[in-house]
This record gives structure tokens, C-alpha cells and sequence, in this order.
């Protein structure tokens, strides 16, 4: 809508808002390329389609490269023209709802970071934050492994609530006995890995079959592994030794005495405990006194 030449189009392009220039390569005054510099830098909404009688790959990437959005060599088409307008301004188009949704993400980010830091500030609340995230953490594994085997679940609860106690008892402290609580009940986040035939058999495992279910323990510090949060890294660190024995017959590492974390050996006293004390299809629940003997 703008003729003239540059000195008008720089005009025009002051007094009001345009979707799509047309520009000729070569005018009076001023190229064609550094006009296209111009709009870039000044209007990046506005579109522009190159036109030229020069057919020279050269010009054309030059053009693209300074951010025009297509390239048209004389003589053409009124179709070539609508087709190139189009797809000009549906680009600018997407362009500029990309813009907006990074926009939209990086105000998101920049509004959750001045929660956590005022979060932050207040220490006694940050605790109960991260301490609310981390059941709920917790609680979301407990519920996909209680889909699975309901039994599984209750045995979690119960072995971590032990742990917890004898955390308690070794003269841990309140925060770090809560952190084996809530750690202890992902020691068998592995077990998801396992097949519900075997995880689910009513019966006596066969040797390959309990090869298949010992696999869970490093499973689970695969799954776990990845995450440098404290409450993760000891959740890690609990299902991967808490099949480990004081005299190396363990799995899946033979550790042996104190070579095995302290939380670990917690876990495995707690685990062993709860297993003994219920009920299973192959077997019946030991006494109380048996299982302290054992």
C-alpha cells in the first residue's frame, strides 16, 4: 500500500501497523537488503516477502538470512504473490504466538521464583513445604504400588514406620529419623518393574523366579538414582541396600558390616521384621518373641 521507495516505506512504517511488506532488492536511495535490516530490528511482527529480477541463490539466502520470509524472482504470478503474502503472515503469525507463550512460561517462572524465595525466607515454613511435597511424593508411590498388591502397601507403611522408630531408638535426630520414615517407604519402589505373575504369585517363588524378584533392589536405585534431593538420595541409596546382610550373603551388592549405610541396615532390620510378623500364602505369621529372637 506504500509506494515511494525506502524514504516512504520507513514513513509509512512510523504512522502505522503492517503485516506484509513487499520490497524490491533494488531501489533508489537504498537497498532492498538493509531495509529488510530495518523492519527485523524496528518491527518484528511485520512480515516481509523479497522481490526481485535477480535470480542469484546468493541475494535470496542474503535476504532470508536478515530475516525475510520468502523470496520472489520476476516475472510471477498473482497466485505466486497471494501464496508467498500467505504464508508470510501465517508465519509471523506463529511467531508471535510463540513469543507470547515464552512470555507467558518466563513471567510463570519468574512469579514461582519470587514465591519460593519468599517461601525460602520464612525457614520453619519452607520445612513444612518440602516436607508436604515429599509425602505427597511419597504418597503417589505408595498408591501405584498398592494398585498393584495391596498387601505390598500395607507392609510399606507398617516397615516405614518401623524404620522410623528404630531411627529413633539409634539416636537419630527428629528430622533425620522423619527423612528415613518417609525415605524407607519407596524401599520397594522397584518392585513396579516386576511382572505381576511373580509379584503376585500365591505361592512359593521358584529359584529363577526370586532371581527375578532380588533385580527389584537395584531397580529401585535406578529409579531413584537420578535426583540429588536429599529425601531421594537416601530413598536411593535404602532400596538399594536394604537386602544387604551383616555377613555379605546379602543382595544385590554382598556388602557386609558397616561397608552397608546405617540407614540401610535400619531399613533391612525393619523389612525382615514386618515379613516375619505377616501372614503369606506360603507361610504363617511368626509369634512376637520368635521374630525378636530372629
Amino acid at each position: 500500500g506504500a509506494g515511494g521507495g525506502p524514504a516512504a516505506a520507513r514513513t509509512a512504517l512510523e504512522e502505522s501497523a503492517w503485516g506484509v511488506v513487499l520490497c524490491d532488492v533494488t531501489m533508489p536511495g537504498e537497498s532492498g537488503l538493509s531495509l529488510v535490516r530495518h523492519i527485523r530490528d524496528s518491527y518484528p511482527r511485520t512480515a516481509v516477502v523479497m522481490v526481485s529480477g535477480i535470480d542469484d541463490p546468493f541475494v535470496a539466502t542474503t535476504a532470508l538470512d536478515l530475516g525475510a520470509y520468502g523470496y520472489l524472482t520476476k516475472p510471477f504470478g498473482a497466485n505466486q504473490v497471494l501464496i508467498a503474502v500467505a504464508n508470510a503472515t501465517q508465519r509471523a503469525r506463529l511467531e508471535a504466538e510463540n513469543a507470547r507463550y515464552r512470555e507467558h512460561l518466563k513471567r510463570m517462572v519468574e512469579e514461582r521464583t519470587a514465591k519460593l524465595s519468599m517461601t525460602l525466607a520464612a525457614k520453619g515454613h519452607a520445612v513444612e513445604s518440602l516436607r508436604g511435597a515429599s509425602e505427597d511424593m511419597v504418597a503417589l508411590l505408595l498408591r501405584l504400588l498398592e494398585a498393584r498388591d495391596a498387601e505390598t502397601g500395607r507392609h510399606v507403611e507398617r516397615m516405614s514406620r518401623y524404620s522410623a522408630l528404630l531411627a529413633r531408638r539409634a539416636g537419630l535426630s527428629p528430622e533425620r529419623c522423619e527423612l528415613v520414615r518417609l525415605a524407607s517407604s519407596m524401599h520397594d519402589v522397584g518392585k513396579l518393574s516386576v511382572p505381576d505373575d511373580i509379584l503376585l504369585k500365591p505361592a512359593r517363588l521358584t529359584p529363577p523366579e526370586y532371581e527375578v524378584v532380588k533385580q527389584h533392589a537395584e531397580l529401585g536405585f535406578r529409579m531413584l538414582s537420578r535426583s540429588a534431593q536429599p529425601l531421594v538420595v537416601l530413598a536411593a541409596t535404602i532400596a538399594h541396600t536394604h537386602h544387604e546382610r551383616w555377613d555379605g550373603t546379602g543382595y544385590p551388592s554382598q556388602l557386609a558390616g558397616e561397608d552397608i549405610p546405617f540407614e540401610g541396615r535400619i531399613a533391612a532390620v525393619a523389612d525382615v521384621f514386618d515379613a516375619l510378623m505377616s501372614r503369606r500364602a506360603y507361610k504363617s505369621e511368626f509369634p512376637l518373641e520368635q521374630t525378636v529372637d530372629i
